[in-house]
């Protein structure tokens, strides 16, 4: 400590002492510690090593030579990484090769004569040189010792354990070391086939744990490694090049990348598809108790890959395929025949999808929102369910821009159905107070009203608001409407977004009119087209082709009875039609 006087003029009072802070540590004693670590570890392996299962029975001198005869070359190698730790020309650590010091560590962990404490104890000692970053992704020979880490790991043979408690042990410091691996900060010099490696030993040790029984510590620890190493791969995705996908020279040369990530999301895809088969059986196959459990251990995952992959997932057009197809297809077929807690997390990873994927998932949304929401919310699977059901829907309520772009993107889309109008539907029907008192699932509904309309109330711009006269929207010629999309690069005239919205919106209702007017009667239905523009006069095969493909409520009979003429103008609709898909 360090006197400091408090004044010039003050001699008679106390002095003042301040301790130094922010003062950096010797890089040489950081090295001085990391070797004092690895001796302690060395030391410990050797004893374990050399331990006896009766430390106290007498030994011939010339089987004692034998049993150490058959450890010669892993105690022969810590000796000799004990010989160098404190060697001058050793004491950079973060500059020297990590498979100087890691080798003789992994060569017990590999090998099949050590005894499983043994084991544990240099997996201890390989996770404590992962977690203290003794070397980092800009040593010489990282991608290497990383890459042999792995190797040691997967390699490890736990079958040979027949002690059930050593066995447990192991797999605890396999899992541990597997997780510290993913977060080291030399993990990204692992390769995409090492990566769903890990991914995979996890997995396999996770079943392993439901099929032996294991403790409920293993299994749940084992779960929460691979949540963990998740975790860590997906957080890189933001960080990888948008071409790096298909680029294998940019991927070899720079660690792991999004292939892997391809690899592993479709693996837990996977998941949900084959829940039934992942179920434990009498005879102890599989590994899980109950499919629901299936559904749960995947969507976390799931949703965590997306959490942390965020938009970064549509730079890559196979994690986005993955999503459009796959995870979408498993997410609406399990959402209406299961459990509230499976429900709750299908609504929570869609919304998340939401807000960061929804430019590319403008169809995938609206069936979501039409045979889940709209179907479960209605009651048709239960009170539960629908409770839940009317609580996802108000999370993507809350969103600030969920109600205008519901509106705009599906009710003002001849091709989409009017999901803001049956969202509407919905909560007026479900808040509509039939008993007293109120219950939960009416409160809930009405609260998703005044959400909608508070959104609403927000987005109008008081001082800005036209005349009535500006509402009143008229179509005074044709125009192709179907496949149409707003341009601003485009000359547009006076014609304004809003403007373009609003005469989409009456085109969409006028064909729906026009479709009742066709089932009943083919001639008024055409008539009614051009009057109101929809089609040319006369009506040329590209635009009746777009009516009949898209008209929502057209009768297929009807359809079919057109496309079936053989009439010259028919068979040039029917190509049209054919072109549509």
């Amino acid at each position: 400590m360090a006197r400091t006087p408090a004044s010039d003029d003050d001699d008679d009072g106390p002095p003042t002492y301040t301790v130094a802070r922010g003062t950096r540590r010797d890089p040489r004693l950081k090295d001085l510690g990391i070797s004092c670590m690895l001796n302690t570890e060395v030391a410990a392996l050797l004893a374990v090593i050399r331990r006896r299962p009766d430390p106290y029975a007498y030994l011939p001198p010339a089987v004692a030579a034998a049993e150490e005869a058959v450890f010669a070359g892993l105690i022969q190698s810590l000796k000799s990484l004990r010989a160098l730790l404190f060697q001058p020309r050793h004491g950079a650590w973060r500059c020297s090769d990590p498979s100087m010091y890691l080798s003789p560590f992994l060569d017990v962990v590999q090998s099949e004569e050590v005894p499983p404490a043994a084991t544990g104890v240099a997996l201890s000692s390989v996770l404590k040189i992962l977690r203290i970053d003794v070397f980092d992704e800009c040593s010489p020979g990282a991608r290497d010792a990383i890459q042999a880490i792995l190797t040691a790991v997967t390699n490890c043979r736990i079958e040979r354990i027949a002690d059930a408690g050593a066995e447990e042990a192991v797999l605890l410091r396999v899992l541990q070391v597997l997780a510290a691996l993913l977060r080291a900060r030399a993990a990204p010099l692992l390769s995409d086939s090492a990566v769903c490696t890990a991914v995979n030993t996890c997995f396999q040790v996770v079943q392993h744990a439901a099929s032996s029984r294991g403790s409920e510590l293993l299994q749940r620890t084992a779960r929460h490694c691979m949540h963990e190493i998740l975790q860590a791969v997906f957080a890189r995705l933001p960080d990888i090049r948008d071409d790096a996908e298909d680029d294998m020279s940019v991927t070899s040369a720079a660690g792991f990348g999004a292939r892997c990530m391809v690899d592993v999301f479709n693996f837990l895809c996977s998941l949900l598809l084959n829940a039934p088969d992942m179920v434990m059986t009498p005879e102890g196959h599989g590994a899980f108790t109950s499919e629901e459990d299936v559904q749960l251990f995947a969507l976390v995952l799931l949703n965590s890959a997306v959490e942390l992959g965020g938009e970064a997932i549509g730079k890559h057009p196979k994690l986005l395929r993955l999503i459009q197809d796959d995870l979408f297809y498993h997410l609406i077929y399990y959402a209406t025949e299961c459990s509230p807690l499976v429900l709750s997390m299908i609504c929570s990873t869609v919304l998340n999808l939401y807000n960061f994927l929804r430019r590319f998932l403008k169809l995938q949304l609206e069936a979501f929102f039409m045979y889940v929401i709209l179907r479960v919310g209605s009651g048709a699977s239960g009170m539960q369910l629908q409770e839940v059901a009317i609580e996802g829907l108000i999370s993507f309520c809350r969103q600030p821009t969920f109600v205008i772009e519901m509106y705009v993107n599906y009710d003002c889309d001849p091709l989409m159905r009017n999901v803001f109008e049956e969202v509407g539907k919905l909560l007026c029907k479900a808040a509509y107070p039939l008993s007293n008192p109120m219950t939960t699932v009416q409160l809930q509904a009405f609260e998703g009203l005044v959400n909608m309309i508070t959104t609403i109330a927000d987005n109008v711009e008081v001082e800005k608001a036209p005349d009535q006269e500006a509402y009143n929207v008229e179509i005074s010629e044709y125009r192709l409407f179907w496949l149409e999309r707003w341009d601003s690069s485009d000359d547009h005239g006076h014609e304004t977004w809003v403007d373009f919205v609003r005469k989409r919106k009456l085109k969409k209702k006028k064909v729906a009119i026009a479709a009742n007017h066709y089932n009943r009667d083919e001639k008024k239905g055409v008539e009614f087209l051009k009057l109101c523009h929809l089609v040319p006069t006369p009506p040329d095969p590209k635009s009746m082709a777009y009516f009949l493909r898209y008209s929502p409520g057209l009768d297929k009979v009807k359809i079919g009875e057109f496309l079936g003429d053989p009439d010259e103008f028919n068979l040039k609709v029917l190509k049209e039609f054919t072109d549509t898909f």
